[in-house]
């Protein structure tokens, strides 16, 4: 049987969890600067109040768009089974058109992130676990003899650093570099990187 005290512990989580989830569905939807608390507090059904008991407009602003985020990076880039198949995943949807909402979003954080100390920190702590997931995998398939990487958070930090330089192409046109070429010249980054077999470059196998 619960207690008061738990019944109360677990209400206090699951409106916490509401409005978080609403403030993270709407950043998704309309981009941060679009987000307002009235926005926030109509989608999970509570007052104004029941908001600013549980937070700071500024910290619920930057912990729904980290949630945000991480929603995206998992939509574009779904867990895979092995590592070598989590790396195709990734190099085949890294310039597909439904990664375009995870661009905008990343683009907008970072750019707060210049003024905002809230933003700042949930820009660094995606940022953070971004580079540790992929160095993750990177570690794992060298550890299964699927590449050679010796280092792999130094390698994890020069793939997203070259993924993110082409973004810039791709999004700006300086220099015009379609999709398909950035993601051939990431795809070739990355065997360059890991030392694999140029007969069988990673991301080819389909998402």
């Amino acid at each position: 049987m619960c207690s008061t005290g738990d019944i109360r512990t677990h209400m206090t989580t699951d409106r916490r969890t509401a409005i978080l989830s609403a403030a993270a569905d709407l950043i998704r939807e309309n981009g941060v600067a679009a987000v307002r608390t009235r926005d926030v507090t109509t989608r999970a059904g509570v007052g104004i109040g029941l908001l600013n008991h549980y937070f700071k407009w500024g910290e619920l602003r930057a912990l729904a768009a980290a949630q945000a985020l991480w929603a995206e990076i998992d939509r574009v880039v779904p867990d895979a089974p092995t590592p070598d198949r989590q790396l195709d995943v990734f190099l085949t949807r890294a310039f597909g058109e439904d990664a375009d909402p995870l661009w905008r979003l990343w683009i907008e954080v970072t750019d707060l992130a210049m003024s905002d100390p809230d933003m700042a920190r949930a820009a660094e702590g995606c940022a953070e676990g971004i580079l540790d997931e992929l160095a993750a995998i990177l570690e794992q398939g060298a550890a299964n003899g699927q590449w050679h990487c010796p280092a792999p958070r130094a390698a994890a930090l020069r793939i997203l650093a070259f993924h993110d330089g082409l973004v810039g192409f791709v999004l700006t046109g300086l220099p015009k570099l379609e999709r398909a070429e950035a993601a051939e010249n990431l795809k070739r980054f990355v065997a360059l990187e890991l030392g694999t077999p140029q007969h069988r470059p990673l991301g080819t196998q389909g998402a």
